[in-house]
């Protein structure tokens, strides 16, 4: 008889059928052991792709539709939504995408009841907020209805410190915690996706940058050709000048408009001069109703000539604006040829001008029939394209709208008034520095930025305001030969970013409204300077002139 069959007749039944059960949950376990590793393996590959998709994203919306199309499908997530921090209006801004296109605003202040308060939790502590079931947390205490998440988990976006958001993952089918390998796995992700947005910042400074270098070597090429034309332009017209004095002239008053048209065209060509030239950067005391007025008087002839009505309600009242002159010249004559243009093609030919004054600001509104009121403006001939003009306007602290109702459109345009103090600092004749340096200035007061900004530009420095936030990821970046910090009660502290900005610059300048003198004998005995509001030309110089003896010193051979 067989060995096995002997083994068989003297092993119970009960014993095959435990050894059955025990060899068929050894090969289950090894089973489900290998099928975990598959899923494992398969959601690393999705994460890695997804981590690759992220890095190479343009843009914060193209990001969020990442996480939302395959971060649901490598864990027990059904929706993944991305929220960012706006400095400007304090709140955890919804990412839209093209599932849940609805924006979202929530404030870090005052959040509502619900799972936002999870989210801005997650935001201040800067941990993230794991909540298994909404139902029974008493942070969101607000119980659950269909269609609302019942298990959602909050990760901070962290770069170098700095909150940048937080990313939601909810299910809206089960309840429990998340796994601690898909915990660290969205916080991995969180890191990436948050130095892909700080990229994408820092990108965009570096094209601002490199845009407003182009448009200044642009403005330098139209500058030479405007002034190559001048010449002879001015002989054409002393030319017809002289032909249309002459007694036998077949012509003459053909001759005496030959001569305007050149005498216009030199005007235009002088205007285009006065925009590109470098000293037109400087900012100054400008007056804006004088401005206007004078452009007006120069466009009345075409507007004649075109049949259009116009209806001026300018004030006459002098309104100043730190600005440059040859800028704001070139953006409203930009707006008036656009309008007019359109009224030409409507029906009533019909242009209105009004200017008024509104708390500290000068409104210039330029309104025109239009058949089929447009809200672009074209850019060619002697004017410039809308966001151009919009670039101009927002540098001074202004604002350009474009209007339509009706058969009426326009545009309105809200410049900041000078203050009492302004004029004399904006228009005293600034000292010319030795050699032009990069100047950082960190001001959260908008009004204040601009004067010092002016003042910096009209002694022939590049500077470059930023907010306290983009200084400290700047300064490492970029070479500056100093920073001016202004210190201000309830803004960014200088002491808070010192230790990442006071290495990478040379010199640095703090603003401050009340002057001490012991502060200022240390900050000069580290090589820094404190200058007190309102700002005294000279004391600007004296510092300037430090910072700039301390950068040639410093800058190697």
């Amino acid at each position: 008889m067989p060995w096995t069959a002997i083994i068989a007749a003297h092993v119970p039944s009960w014993l095959w059928t435990l050894l059955l059960c025990a060899a068929a949950a050894v090969a289950g376990a090894f089973w489900a052991r290998a099928g975990h590793r598959r899923a494992q393996r398969r959601a690393n590959r999705i994460l890695h792709a997804l981590s690759e998709s992220i890095t190479a994203a343009s843009s914060p919306a193209e990001i969020a539709a990442r996480l939302a199309e395959m971060l649901p499908s490598v864990s027990h997530a059904s929706s993944a939504r991305l929220f960012l921090h706006s400095h400007a209006t304090k709140s955890l801004d919804y990412v839209p995408t093209a599932e849940d296109p609805d924006p979202m605003a929530i404030p870090v202040e005052a959040p509502p009841e619900g799972l936002a308060r999870g989210l801005v939790k997650c935001f201040l502590t800067r941990t993230t907020v794991h909540i298994p079931d909404v139902r029974r947390n008493p942070l969101v205490s607000a119980g659950w209805q269909p269609g609302v998440a019942r298990s959602v988990m909050f990760v901070p976006l962290l770069a170098q410190q700095d909150r940048i958001g937080v990313l939601e993952v909810a299910s809206v089918k089960r309840v429990g915690y998340y796994s601690r390998e898909d915990q660290a796995a969205v916080q991995h992700l969180c890191n990436q996706v948050a130095s892909s947005l700080k990229l994408q910042e820092q990108r965009t400074v570096r094209e601002q940058l490199f845009r407003s270098e182009k448009l200044a070597a642009s403005a330098q090429l139209i500058s030479g050709v405007a002034d190559e034309l001048n010449e002879p332009l001015g002989a054409i017209a002393q030319v017809a000048e002289s032909l249309a004095g002459r007694e036998d002239s077949p012509t003459p008053e053909e001759i005496r408009q030959i001569a305007a048209e050149c005498h216009r065209a030199s005007d235009i060509l002088a205007r285009l001069i006065s925009f590109a030239h470098p000293d037109s950067a400087s900012a100054r005391a400008v007056d804006v109703s004088a401005l206007i007025a004078g452009l007006v008087h120069f466009r009345e002839g075409e507007w004649r000539a075109r049949g259009l009505r116009v209806q001026n309600r300018l004030a006459s009242e002098p309104a100043p604006v730190l600005g440059s002159r040859g800028q704001l010249e070139q953006l409203f004559l930009s707006l008036l040829i656009d309008a007019e243009q359109y009224a030409t093609n409507a029906a009533d030919r019909v242009l209105s001008l009004a200017s008024s004054r509104m708390g500290g600001k000068i409104v210039i509104e330029i309104h025109y029939s239009s058949d089929a009121p447009r809200e672009a403006m074209a850019e060619g001939g002697d004017r410039l394209g809308l966001d151009v003009c919009r670039g101009i306007a927002a540098t001074y602290g202004g604002e350009i709208r474009v209007v339509s109702a009706g058969s009426s459109a326009g545009f309105e345009v809200d410049l900041p008034l000078m203050a009492s103090a302004d004029p004399r600092a904006a228009t005293a004749s600034p000292r010319k520095s030795t050699r032009t340096m990069t100047l950082l200035v960190v001001d959260s007061d908008a009004a204040s930025q601009r004067q010092l900004v002016g003042m910096l530009a009209a002694r022939g420095h590049r500077v470059i305001p930023a907010p306290a936030e983009q200084a400290a990821d700047l300064a490492p970046r970029m070479r500056f030969d100093g920073i001016f910090w202004a210190v201000r009660s309830g803004g960014p502290k200088w002491s808070d970013q010192q230790d990442r900005i006071r290495p990478a610059v040379p010199a640095f300048v703090l603003v401050s409204d009340g002057y001490d003198r012991d502060l200022a004998h240390s900050l000069e005995g580290s090589g820094g300077f404190l200058l007190a509001r309102p700002l005294e030309a000279a004391e600007l110089d004296r510092a300037l002139e430090a910072m700039e003896a301390r950068s040639v010193v410093k800058t190697p051979a």
